[in-house]
């Protein structure tokens, strides 16, 4: 029965967990890409997984009555994603002239990633709590270790919901990724679609970040393999490919997480960034330093 119980209440949920997180992180990576037209785009670049943080540790550290319930950490990591996401499109296309380009995203999600971390650091030097501020130190690390059976269903809606959604728009982010006008002249309603697949990916990076914290360049690293693997660029089957193998991916990561150390379970953040950052700037000094459709 012991391990029964093990099984079921603990490896489990955490092995789904990290399906659903790789999967999650994954196509949203995919669909931003599309999106913004920038072949290193993902949550955590981009600045939505940092401002999904801090919007988790304002409940974590200074929950208000604003959000309350069970849901008060996912509410407020949604609204930073969102918040975050909106500058991020802002200043680049303020800096663009009106236009979307590679390099002004990369350095707007690269400001506004600092600005939010430093948000949650602020918060973390004003709580009070010794408990909540090594809670939330632990949190930004990433991990899959809070992984229970009761916290499974609204990442669990957000992902596979945000996945099918993704999956039937393919054609529309195939349309995107001819350009702005190109998805225009196509009949696409171009600055609706980018709001709400860019609402649809905060709310699935949210559901996922309130749970895990930061684990950053899973949405990098899988669509670029899954491309490269598949032989197509086509988004009705990068999406489902990229979810698939972001699942996978991930639960690789988190067995070497748990294993590398012996007893000592390195922070499942710390695995990705390992792996995804020399990626990151291999695909930067590829691609020109990101400069290339504009």
């Amino acid at each position: 029965m012991p391990h029964f119980q093990i099984i079921w209440n603990i490896r489990l949920p955490r092995a789904l967990f990290g399906l659903l997180c790789g999967a999650g992180l994954a196509v949203c990576g995919a669909a931003m890409q599309a999106l913004v037209l920038n072949p290193i785009a993902d949550p955590y670049i981009l600045g939505i997984s940092s401002g999904a943080s801090a919007g988790a540790a304002w409940a974590l550290l200074m929950p208000l009555p604003l959000f309350s319930g069970p849901y008060q950490t996912t509410a407020a990591a949604f609204l930073g994603a969102l918040l975050s996401a909106w500058v991020v499109y802002f200043m680049a296309k303020m800096a663009g002239g009106g236009q979307l380009r590679p390099v002004t995203l990369l350095l707007s999600g690269t400001a506004v990633n600092a600005v939010m971390s430093a948000v949650t650091s602020f918060l973390i030097f004003l709580a009070k709590s010794p408990e909540s501020i090594a809670a939330v130190y632990n949190w930004q690390m990433g991990s899959i270790a809070a992984a229970q059976w009761k916290n499974l269903a609204l990442p669990a809606a957000g992902v596979l919901g945000g996945t099918a959604v993704f999956t039937a728009c393919g054609g529309y982010f195939n349309m995107m990724m001819m350009g702005d006008e190109d998805a225009a002249a196509m009949g696409l309603a171009v600055r609706r679609f980018r709001f709400l697949m860019f609402a649809l990916c905060s709310l699935v990076v949210a559901s996922l970040v309130s749970v895990t914290g930061i684990i950053g360049f899973v949405g990098l690293v899988v669509p670029h393999m899954v491309r490269f693997l598949a032989g197509t660029s086509s988004n009705r089957l990068v999406m489902p490919l990229s979810a698939l193998g972001g699942g996978i991916y991930l639960v690789w990561a988190d067995a070497l997480a748990r294993s590398a150390f012996g007893a000592a379970e390195l922070p499942l953040g710390i695995v990705t960034a390992f792996a995804g950052a020399p990626f990151f700037l291999f695909l930067m000094i590829r691609n020109g330093y990101g400069g290339g459709k504009k």
